[in-house]
Formats: structure tokens, C-alpha cells, sequence
């Protein structure tokens, strides 16, 4: 969980603060600002997915560990 949170905060820092990282690069080409607030719920859904991906690759790596060190079991017998 918590590594779902931080890759939230760490998006939403890069979209709502212009001066953080990588959105400074981009700001140009996709635009932002208040002539650009349609935009606001796209962003929103940005953060949202990129939660939800670190929260799948979290469970898929767990998926895989677990399958691991069953095989492993298996194989010891």
C-alpha cells in the first residue's frame, strides 16, 4: 500500500508543481494553466493509474515469489 501512495504523491508532485523534474520538460508540449483546466480530471486520472499500476506489479511480484518457493518446495521433496 504504501508503495501505491508514494507513486501517487511522486505523479501528483509532477503534474500540479511545474518546476519538479520531468513535467517542467513537458509542460510546453502538453500545456497546462488556467486557459487549460478541462484538463484537471485527465490528471486525475493520470495519478489514478499510476497507482494502479505499481499496485499490480506489486501483487504480480508476490504472485511470482509465492509460485517460486512452491516449485522450490516441490522440487525438495
Amino acid at each position: 500500500m504504501s508503495k501505491i501512495l508514494i507513486a501517487m504523491i511522486a505523479m501528483f508532485a509532477l503534474i500540479v508543481f511545474p518546476g519538479a523534474g520531468i513535467w517542467s520538460l513537458l509542460s510546453n508540449v502538453l500545456g497546462g494553466g488556467v486557459a487549460e483546466s478541462f484538463l484537471y480530471p485527465i490528471y486525475g486520472g493520470i495519478i489514478l493509474l499510476a497507482g494502479l499500476i505499481v499496485g499490480c506489479t506489486v501483487i504480480i511480484l508476490e504472485e511470482i515469489k509465492a509460485l517460486k518457493e512452491e516449485i522450490n518446495r516441490i522440487s525438495n521433496k
